[in-house]
């Protein structure tokens, strides 16, 4: 949901993260794998999509961490592996690839532009994919809020920023994936893997409301969205559904 990877962020999520996830996509990518496969985890941040694909197999899997963020790699507990921090966002050839066995991401390429996924595909050669946690735009408020489309709009709209990678795909990427991999002869599944918050998810909720507020800015519309949705989450009147798609590529 956000470019600006805290340690507490990538923490809240983790747990909605670990009950959205299709596991159904999980395993058929770890069934493709051989007995003691060699994974690299791009993006990897603290290490909770290492857990996640390490607690669904009785494989033992050699892990290798990739993140632009040294602080994030220390944080990584609960799996073992090697940690390579590396500045990735000229070229995702920087990437080294040349002694794994699949390749897997969560909650990133949402984030990069379709360019720089069109040359990740080109250089990952084939190998099997996993790519979990992508955003797909739908957002359903409960109750609804007369600004919620403006603000949602703008929200879109930065979420198409370039952070680093070119003008990110955002809501889009996950057409835009299977398309570039359906190009490169990969056979593609997919499956919804949306978060639900319900009333008791009051920190989540709040953190959420406070992404999209932010990024609305000034003005009454966003004000006063702003202090209605603190108030229904204060009065525990609030459910949100927040849409991300996760894709399985194999040769």
């Amino acid at each position: 949901m956000s470019d600006e990877f805290a340690p507490d962020w990538l923490a809240l999520r983790e747990p909605y993260d670990r009950a959205a996830r299709s596991r159904a996509l999980a395993v058929a990518f770890l069934d493709a794998l051989p007995d003691q496969p060699r994974l690299v985890d791009v993006g990897a941040g603290t290490g909770s999509n290492a857990r996640f694909l390490s607690e669904s197999t009785d494989k033992a899997i050699a892990w290798q961490f990739v993140d632009q963020d040294a602080g994030l790699l220390d944080r990584i507990s609960g799996v073992e592996g090697k940690k390579v921090c590396i500045d990735f966002a000229p070229s995702p050839a920087r990437i080294d690839l040349s002694q794994c066995d699949g390749v897997t991401a969560s909650a990133f390429f949402d984030l990069v532009s379709e360019d720089w996924f069109a040359r990740f595909v080109a250089h990952v050669s084939g190998q099997p994919l996993l790519l979990t946690l992508n955003v797909d735009g739908r957002f359903v408020w409960q109750p609804g809020d007369e600004a919620d489309r403006l603000l949602m709009g703008r929200f879109a709209g930065d979420m198409q920023r370039d952070k680093g990678f070119g003008p990110a795909m955002g809501f889009d990427a996950p057409r835009l994936m299977i398309d570039c991999l359906q190009r490169a002869g990969y056979r593609v599944t997919s499956a919804p893997s949306s978060w639900r918050l319900g009333p008791e998810d009051t920190a989540m909720l709040t953190a959420l409301c406070g992404f999209v507020g932010d990024i609305a800015g000034d003005g009454l519309a966003a004000e006063t969205w702003r202090l209605r949705r603190k108030l229904a989450i204060t009065e525990k009147h609030l459910s949100v559904s927040v849409g991300h798609v996760d894709l399985l590529a194999l040769p």
